[in-house]
């Protein structure tokens, strides 16, 4: 995961105009495809084989309430501008008590807000700038953090919960589990089945499932200590601005915390533009509301 994300790290500065080109449309395009083929294989296929009518009816709620939040999600994080642009006029320049926590970015050439800095895809300055994400097709920032955390857990429920039943499926088939069903066709290609039952092409779509669920996987697991630490993706070990999980939620979540996981049209304001931030070595300071 780390050598694929340096590998596409060092590609886009070399190449940022083809690298967006072809990286955000093939990866979007991959999110889609692949959260309507699970849907449809789940629901028309291994749903009803599985379980009963009352449990289908439940799972179908489930499914299309998972389905929801992923795209939302994903949406949301296109749509809402997290650059330091975003800002009303009179916040794109420091007050004088603020002026010597700003920096200066050479590529901008004016000063900019602490946590703040370039995206060469974006071609701006983005406000707590945690990563660019392709699968998005922007970068992650101060402004819908919130939204991404929510894609990749949903990414991951959804394809958890898809292996599981998949699972029960090939148990209740009766077919009996074999890690290497490659071998087999290999050296016996004039069978369409393993000796022990499933298909190819079965094995084939367990094992993209299971690549579909470990990587937004990954992906959470490192979201999760970003909002537990208050931190950003290239300087997860730093903690200059863990003030406790309660505020470190808000910050990203906004006023409503958690329970934003129920929908992406849920408002939850944040508590400032992204330009103020207090650190846990100086004392609390009543912060710059969004308007």
């Amino acid at each position: 995961m780390c050598i694929l994300t340096d590998l596409c790290h060092h590609y886009a500065n070399l190449y940022p105009k083809k690298f967006v080109d072809i990286a955000h449309p093939l990866s979007v395009l991959t999110v889609l495809v692949g959260t309507a083929f699970f849907f449809k294989l789940q629901m028309f296929v291994i749903t009803p084989f599985v379980f009963n009518d009352l449990l289908c009816k439940v799972l179908w709620i489930v499914g299309a309430f998972i389905v929801y939040n992923i795209l939302g999600n994903q949406l949301a994080c296109y749509c809402l501008d997290t650059s330091v642009d975003s800002l009303p006029q009179d916040r794109r320049t420091p007050s004088a008590e603020e002026e010597h926590l700003w920096h200066y970015c050479e590529i901008c050439q004016r000063l900019m807000p602490p946590r703040s800095w370039h995206c060469n895809l974006c071609k701006c300055c983005i406000l707590k700038r945690d990563h660019h994400c392709v699968f998005t097709a922007t970068c992650i920032g101060h402004n819908n953090h919130r939204y991404f955390f929510w894609f990749t857990f949903y990414l991951t429920l959804g394809t958890g919960l898809s292996i599981l039943t998949t699972i029960i499926y090939i148990v209740k088939k009766g077919y009996l589990f074999d890690p290497f069903p490659l071998y087999r066709i290999i050296f016996n290609v004039e069978h369409s089945k393993t000796s022990d039952g499933y298909s190819f092409c079965e094995y084939l779509i367990f094992l993209l499932n299971i690549c579909a669920c470990v990587l937004p996987a990954i992906m959470l697991a490192f979201q999760k200590r970003i909002v537990y630490f208050n931190t950003t993706y290239y300087k997860m070990c730093t903690r200059t601005y863990d003030l406790g999980f309660t505020k470190n939620c808000k910050f990203i979540m906004g006023e409503r915390g958690l329970w934003t996981f129920i929908s992406p049209t849920l408002k939850s304001p944040l508590p400032h533009d992204g330009t103020h931030w207090e650190t846990n070595s100086s004392p609390p300071s009543v912060p710059v509301n969004v308007k």
